[in-house]
């Protein structure tokens, strides 16, 4: 385990609308998971497997992170433009489905 602080507590849920804003975010993730502060998890049940058979996707759209420091779980949605990707945050390190407010959080969120 690294010494190193994580980034967390600054960091919030964000919508990515834009392939700048989606660079940045795969940056963040692999930066962390190689410094060994976030570790990638593998849900093997979720409710993205709907999305997938619809689709017929392979299952790599979707994407969660664990920081190993805090305990915060990141769930990443790569975007599909012109639909929006996401970033939602969970403090506590527990998975929940979507409610309004994760909806409001990505298209205002707190400054």
């Amino acid at each position: 385990m690294t010494t190193e602080e994580c980034e967390c507590k600054e960091r919030i849920a964000t919508g990515i609308n834009s392939l700048g804003l989606e660079e940045e975010v795969e940056e963040f993730f692999e930066e962390q998971v190689r410094k060994g502060i976030f570790i990638e998890k593998h849900f093997s049940r979720v409710y993205a497997w709907v999305w997938m058979a619809v689709r017929g996707d392979e299952y790599d759209f979707m994407r969660w992170f664990k920081c190993r420091k805090c305990g915060c779980l990141w769930e990443y949605s790569k975007p599909d433009f012109p639909a929006m990707g996401y970033v939602r945050k969970f403090p506590d390190g527990k998975y929940r489905k979507w409610d309004f407010g994760d909806y409001r959080e990505l298209l205002n969120p707190p400054h």
